[in-house]
């Protein structure tokens, strides 16, 4: 028996070992590397502030299980749990750097749009949040170009 016979006899036949959790990470990766990098900020803060998984759950009002869950880098978390964990820990996971777009309209062409004063903290100096919630700048109309 050579070694090849050996390791293909002695191979281990079970369904969810290696292949199929890389599997999953390759299939789930565009939202896994954000949950990956809101663990390890959450763990850091944790640290920093000397807050256990239990002390946190109570604060989320979960439970401590579900604490592990989303520190294990792998829960695909909502808006809500992230704005939790940014009030829980005073700090900021996306909050700021998500509102400011970098594009400032006059106050009166911003009404049923976010502007400045939609934002509860202040924003640095000479940035302004966009006119449009997504953050993009209106296209100009295309149209035929007038003669003069």
């Amino acid at each position: 028996m050579n070694i090849i016979d050996f390791l293909k006899a002695n191979e281990h036949k079970s369904t969810n070992g290696f292949v199929s959790q890389a599997q999953y990470i390759k299939d789930n990766w565009s939202w896994l590397k954000y949950s990956y990098a809101v663990a390890i900020k959450v763990r850091r803060r944790m640290k920093e502030l000397g807050i256990t998984q239990k002390e946190l759950a109570q604060h989320l009002c979960c439970t401590q299980q579900h604490i592990s869950v989303l520190l294990g880098g792998k829960a695909n978390m909502t808006l809500e749990t992230l704005a939790k964990l940014e009030k829980a820990l005073s700090f900021d996971l996306i909050g700021q750097s998500l509102l400011v777009f970098g594009y400032s309209i006059p106050e009166e062409n911003t009404v049923g749009y976010l502007n400045d004063s939609a934002v509860s903290s202040p924003i640095q100096e000479g940035l302004r949040t966009s006119n449009l919630v997504d953050g993009y700048k209106p296209r100009k109309k295309k149209g035929p170009k007038s003669s003069k």
